[in-house]
């Protein structure tokens, strides 16, 4: 009987208390990495869209601005007047700087999926396979524990040393 309790020996419990909080702090990180993921695609997203219409806006300031085309000239009512030639130019050059703008920002704000989203995106990679490591270990810990009490009951006290294992 000594011989079976020292090769099988008394199984380490697992600290369940520990693996818990593990299993809670990766959930955690899970979450709030998802979160840092999503919020990001969102500000990303919102400033893309700024921009947008910033650039649509000055677009529609020339268009505003620009001759009126007379396609009719039968038209006997108020005559049309040319906008002035330094507000078309201002137009113009607001078009211009808000084009350039566009493209500056994006590059900028396109910055966020390399910098911020792919970096958050691998490291929520990463703590999947450590979250599975570590509840495969609290299972094979209660699978060890299940086979130490089978073991257990088949060992008599009447002296029988026979030992077969039940999965």
């Amino acid at each position: 009987m000594q011989s079976v309790q020292r090769r099988f020996g008394k199984p380490r419990t697992a600290d369940e208390s520990q693996v818990a909080v593990l299993l809670k702090d990766f959930e955690d990180a899970d979450k709030m990495l998802s979160h840092i993921i999503e919020a990001s695609k969102a500000w990303r997203d919102a400033w893309t869209d700024i921009l947008t219409v910033q650039q649509r806006l000055a677009y529609d300031f020339q268009e505003i601005y620009s001759p009126i085309v007379e396609s009719n000239d039968s038209y006997e009512g108020r005559g049309c007047k040319d906008t002035p030639r330094h507000i078309m130019m201002r137009t113009v050059k607001l078009q211009q700087a808000q084009a350039e703008l566009k493209t500056d920002m994006l590059e900028e704000v396109n910055m966020v999926d390399t910098r911020i989203i792919k970096p958050a995106m691998d490291a929520k990679d990463h703590i999947q396979p450590l979250k599975k490591v570590i509840k495969k270990r609290g299972d094979k810990k209660a699978r060890a524990c299940r086979l130490h009490l089978q073991i257990t009951e088949l060992i008599t006290v009447d002296g029988v040393r026979e030992v077969s294992i039940q999965s």
